[in-house]
């Protein structure tokens, strides 16, 4: 698979650093590489984003100046003001513009036979919000939507709300190498937050040999609980058979990741404003439904 060429030159920056310009390769690394990195604002302490930073720095870029990047250059690049900056900046393009570029298929609900397609531009147009943020102060990796319990938006509406929301990932439509394509999401927060304590029990290693490679799925750590929680919503994804583990969600590139989680906040979360905005049409019965998700029992 081939990274699609409008999305190329997001992958490659230039960076002032150690007294000249250097080529920089950068790469989306996969959820599992980036989770442990994500932290609650009270918890950016300086010293600790000195390790941070450079982490996330090292697992970020694919090469610089044609060689592989080494602890000892990451932590420069940190050090550097400007070359930090530089860095940051390119990594906030490249995860925000392909984030953006995953598809929805909202179903009718009326009729099951047709569905609507719309890109996050499209949803948050109708839905009168902004996108769940990837970056906080356009500086750190925000705490994404699943890791919160958000309050979901009231269903007491005129029009039905979608039956389905399946979905077509970024990688999927950009190019980028993933084990899935597609899926269908639901919601983590279903049967009154049974799936999600059914997803904790299920899959969090209870013993130390349980725990090897697996030291930070815990509640307690912000990335991991947002991709349980993602788990837990996640109804269908191409490439799988049988149950969803969370590994399927920790192997995404963590633009899929992104998507998803403004995805599930979009239909779950966000309350609607105007309605009529909110409304489209079936394109095979004519009836009226919400660009949102119905209610799980």
């Amino acid at each position: 698979m081939t990274v699609d060429k409008r999305f190329e030159s997001l992958f490659h920056a230039r960076v002032q650093f150690q007294g000249r310009e250097r080529e920089v390769e950068l790469r989306v690394p996969a959820f599992r590489e980036i989770f442990p990195l994500i932290l609650a604002p009270e918890h950016r302490t300086p010293d600790r984003m000195a390790v941070m930073f450079p982490a996330e720095f090292k697992r970020l870029i694919k090469s610089m100046e044609g060689g592989g990047l080494e602890v000892e250059h990451a932590r420069a690049l940190y050090a550097d003001p400007q070359a930090a900056g530089q860095i940051v900046a390119a990594r906030n393009r490249l995860f925000e513009t392909i984030a953006e570029q995953g598809l929805t298929y909202l179903q009718c609900p009326h009729c099951f036979n047709w569905e609507a397609e719309v890109n996050v531009t499209a949803l948050t147009t109708a839905l009168q919000a902004g996108p769940w943020p990837i970056i906080d102060q356009r500086l750190f990796l925000a705490v994404p939507s699943l890791a919160q319990h958000l309050p979901r938006f009231s269903r007491k509406r005129r029009q039905p709300c979608s039956s389905r929301i399946r979905f077509q990932l970024p990688s999927s439509v950009i190019g980028l190498p993933a084990a899935s394509r597609s899926g269908v999401l639901g919601d983590a927060d279903a049967q009154d937050g049974a799936l999600e304590r059914a997803a904790w029990k299920r899959w969090t290693p209870s013993t130390e040999l349980d725990k090897t490679g697996r030291e930070q799925w815990r509640e307690d750590v912000t990335g991991f609980r947002a991709a349980l929680r993602l788990t837990a919503a996640l109804k269908y994804l191409d490439g799988l058979s049988g149950e969803i583990a969370p590994e399927a969600v920790l192997q995404m590139p963590a633009t899929d990741f992104y998507f998803l989680d403004n995805l599930h906040y979009l239909m779950h979360n966000v309350d609607i404003t105007d309605e009529a905005k909110a409304t489209i049409r079936c394109g095979r019965c004519g009836q009226p439904f919400l660009l949102a998700a119905a209610a799980e029992n």
